[in-house]
C-alpha cells in the first residue's frame, strides 16, 4: 500500500484515502467536468424551445407586437423580444465554454457553442425583423 503526503497537515497516509485521519480534510474532489456538456446541452434545448414557443406565439398572435399600455406606449419593445432572446445566452453559451477552457471533449463542446450561436442568430434575426 502506498502512502502520499497530506497538502494540510503533512501527515503520511495511505494514497486511497479520500479524507485525512489526522486533519479530516476531504482530499479527493469530486469532478464536475463530465455534467458539463449534459447540462449545456439541456440548457440549450430548453433555450431553443422556448424561444420556438414565443415566436410561435407571436406569429400567431401578431396583435402582441402592437398591444399599447395606456401612455400610448408599446407594452413590448421589440428591443424587450430581442432580449428575451439574448439574455439566456450566457447561461446557454457557459457550459461549452468551461468545457472548451478545461480541455474537456472540445470537439463536443465547440460543436455545442457553435449551434447555440447559430440558433441565437436566427432568433436574433428573427426577432428584429418582426
Amino acid at each position: 500500500m502506498s502512502e502520499i503526503i497530506c497538502p494540510y497537515c503533512k501527515q503520511s497516509i495511505p494514497e486511497e484515502s479520500l479524507n485525512c485521519p489526522y486533519c479530516t480534510t476531504k482530499l479527493k474532489k469530486e469532478d464536475l467536468t463530465k455534467y458539463l456538456l449534459p447540462v449545456g446541452t439541456a440548457i440549450c434545448v430548453i433555450w431553443a424551445l422556448s424561444n420556438i414557443i414565443i415566436l410561435a406565439l407571436i406569429q400567431h398572435y401578431p396583435q402582441v407586437l402592437t398591444m399599447k399600455d395606456k401612455d400610448g406606449d408599446l407594452i413590448f419593445t421589440i428591443g424587450e423580444y430581442t432580449a428575451i432572446c439574448i439574455k439566456p445566452m450566457i447561461l446557454v453559451l457557459a457550459p461549452f465554454i468551461i468545457a472548451l477552457i478545461k480541455n474537456y471533449k472540445t470537439k463536443n463542446a465547440l460543436i455545442g457553442l457553435i449551434v447555440s450561436i447559430i440558433l441565437a442568430v436566427l432568433f436574433i434575426s428573427y426577432f428584429i425583423h418582426l
